[in-house]
């Protein structure tokens, strides 16, 4: 990181600001970006001014935050910082050049966010935004990944099925099912040992023949007598995410029969899914 002092002739500079109407105070100036890299965050900014014309600024930071709106830009600003970089105070008409510095990174929670570079500056009431950058996009933190059905009705002919809503949300190496009924409708006999599976496949899953995809994450469920159900499953399992790539989602209900898994209902969720993204 370099500090610049700029001695510009009055003119010059009064012309400068004047072609820039945020050239007025302290000010991110050209592009700014961040990158992650195992434990770490790199932060960058092409350069950081104070246009004030006396003194010297507070002491400045630049941090990177997840939050899960876009900021407006004019409040203050709640989400999860990933990355703080300190520059230090900065005198009047001078800049940092081309500030970058990889920093520890602060996982939040699993989800999919929004972010923004801010640049604050140390007051005497703590740390205000002097300026910031919003990051197009969201971004994936923690392998997050979900899928909802809902209102789903029993199969026909009656057999072993979902009923209701049934989703998944994965983070960080676990994966949540969920199933508001899974619904014996035989007319007698109990079940086979019954489990749930999540597959990403790369072409939508419609039922018959077999399903070729990726498992991501299995569920022993148990057996069910014929005209009972199970309501509200919910488990969690260990989750593997897939390579790279666009999928979609299937969540099966199988059942074991001899020595073989059969599917007996399925659920395939509104996609497609990023592999790169949502997992």
């Amino acid at each position: 990181m370099t500090l610049v002092y700029r001695n510009f002739p009055v003119l010059v500079l009064a012309l400068l600001l004047g072609l820039s109407a945020r050239a007025q105070d302290i000010d991110l100036i050209g592009s700014v970006g961040w990158d992650k890299s195992g434990n770490g965050i790199r932060i960058h900014a092409e350069r950081v001014e104070n246009n004030r014309d006396r003194g010297t600024s507070g002491f400045l930071r630049l941090q990177i935050w997840a939050t899960d709106e876009v900021y407006d830009e004019v409040s203050g600003i709640t989400g999860y910082v990933l990355g703080k970089f300190n520059l230090g105070p900065l005198n009047a008409v001078s800049y940092f050049a081309n500030p970058h510095r990889t920093v520890p990174f602060l996982r939040p929670p699993p989800g999919i966010y929004y972010t923004t570079m801010t640049l604050e500056e140390e007051t005497g009431d703590g740390f205000v935004i002097v300026d910031s950058e919003n990051f197009a996009g969201a971004v994936n933190f923690g392998q997050f990944g979900q899928g909802i059905a809902k209102d789903l009705a029993p199969r026909d002919p009656p057999d072993i099925t979902f009923v209701g809503d049934v989703s998944f949300l994965a983070g960080s190496g676990k994966v949540q099912f969920f199933a508001e009924q899974i619904l014996n409708e035989r007319n007698g006999g109990r079940s086979g040992i019954l489990r749930l599976r999540l597959f990403a496949t790369s072409v939508r899953y419609e039922g018959g023949g077999t399903l070729q995809g990726f498992p991501m994450a299995t569920k022993r469920v148990g057996r069910v007598d014929g005209g009972f159900f199970f309501q509200n499953f919910s488990a969690k399992a260990s989750f593997r995410s897939p390579p790279s790539g666009e999928y979609y989602v299937t969540m099966t209900l199988e059942e074991l029969v001899g020595y073989a898994w059969n599917i007996v209902d399925y659920v395939t969720f509104d996609g497609p899914f990023d592999g790169r993204s949502l997992f």
